[in-house]
């Protein structure tokens, strides 16, 4: 049995008698992050107004594991969250946002206090969870259903309602309502394993936000609900943050984080790559304005001059048919052959030069789009191959030999 259990032993004899100095924060580097996670991490370095006033504080987040190097027993450190940095106040949503590998999972893990950080600090209304002795009051929707089987809808919310210490007079009125809100009344009696994929994730959701916890967490919350009731649970979490809950949730959606979230981190390789609301992100990396043209006519060439003469810089990027697919910069240089200008575009004068030429019967229509957090999420995230199988590092037993804490 000691043989079995020799990787547990190990572990806890490693939290309990070794300190872990060779990877202290105070020392750490962070002059290669982005301009922006480098002025969150050292905003939350000093207590302020601001880290008093965060409902969620994250500070110098690290996990590491440790993995084999190649076919000799030689172990190197991986880190699956590398220093990471943020904070979240009230009546906010932040998303937590990565390619497979990124580390946004074993973030996520560790903020709902599921496995215990190698170093740094969660402190979720000024406690930090790793010193609290009794169970965090949270709201949890797990990416995979853990419903108890056997209980029916309202049982399972009667349960989980008395889990939290609702009182016993409040218990059916606030059952009844969230079945309501998440639309499960007709479902009231029916036991939970005969419910489908998508009831199941309303019912998760549900017993997230049951009794009103000053913090919920989401992990894929809308996974295999259809459009109907996606927006609908929409609409759930944008109203329990407008009147004062903070979430952090994670989602493949990038639909879904553009109309909740209020705050957006992008992960890879276990550190931010990008962080703030989603205009700030679409200013700072963000390259203009999409344009869509539909040409009146078929001399689409004439359009196309007209155009590159009263735009300068505008790009041509495909045309099928009649219809123009352009991209205008934010700025653009102009030379005379003698010196160059930098010229920044007016929005308003593309709009205005668009309705003339739509009154002019030179075009039918057209569109003007910004940046899209998807398009962002690409350019920033991309795919993290190389950590792809270590942010679940128990499903990868023949690289992963130990978690380090």
């Amino acid at each position: 049995m000691i043989v079995e259990n020799r990787l547990r032993i190990r572990q806890a004899w490693q939290r309990c008698c070794c300190s872990d100095d060779s990877y202290s924060s105070d020392d750490w580097n962070d002059s290669h992050l982005d301009e922006d996670v480098r002025r969150e991490r050292q905003l939350l370095q000093q207590d302020n107004e601001t880290t008093k006033a965060s409902v969620i504080l994250v500070r110098d987040l690290v996990k590491r594991f440790q993995k084999k190097r190649g076919k000799s027993n030689s172990k190197q450190d991986y880190f699956a969250v590398n220093h990471v940095n943020f904070h979240v106040k009230q009546r906010a949503c932040f998303g937590l946002l990565g390619a497979n590998g990124a580390g946004k999972t074993t973030t996520f893990r560790m903020l709902v206090n599921d496995i215990k950080p190698s170093s740094g600090k969660i402190i979720i209304n000024g406690k930090n969870i790793n010193e609290m002795q009794r169970d965090l009051e949270i709201g949890f929707c797990p990416q995979f259903d853990w419903l108890v089987y056997d209980l029916s809808v309202f049982e399972t919310l009667v349960l989980f309602a008395r889990l939290k210490g609702v009182k016993g007079s409040e218990i059916h009125e606030m059952c009844k309502n969230m079945m309501t809100i998440f639309g499960l009344e007709m479902y009231e009696n029916r036991l939970v394993q005969k419910l489908s994929g998508g009831n199941k994730r309303k019912v998760s959701a549900a017993l997230a936000f049951m009794a009103n916890p000053a913090l919920v967490f989401l992990d894929e919350p809308t996974t295999g609900l259809d459009a109907a009731a996606k927006r609908k649970l929409w609409k759930v979490i944008r109203a329990a943050r407008d009147v004062g809950l903070t979430i952090i949730m994670t989602s493949h959606s990038m639909e879904e984080c553009e109309a909740l979230c209020t705050k957006i981190g992008i992960m890879k390789t276990g550190q931010f790559m990008c962080l703030g609301t989603l205009q700030h992100l679409r200013y700072r990396f963000g390259n203009g304005y999409a344009i869509q043209i539909k040409v009146a006519g078929d001399d689409v060439e004439k359009v196309k001059q007209d155009l590159s003469v009263n735009i300068p810089g505008i790009e041509y990027h495909e045309q099928h048919n009649e219809v123009l697919f352009c991209h205008i910069p934010f700025s653009s240089t102009t030379s005379n052959g003698t010196s160059s200008t930098q010229l920044s575009f007016n929005l308003g004068r593309v709009f205005e030069l668009l309705n003339s030429r739509k009154e002019q019967k030179m075009i039918e229509s057209y569109s003007v789009t910004q940046t899209t957090l998807e398009q962002i999420f690409v350019q920033l995230a991309g795919e993290d191959e190389d950590a792809e199988s270590s942010d679940h590092p128990a499903q990868n037993q023949n690289d992963i030999v130990e978690q380090v804490d």
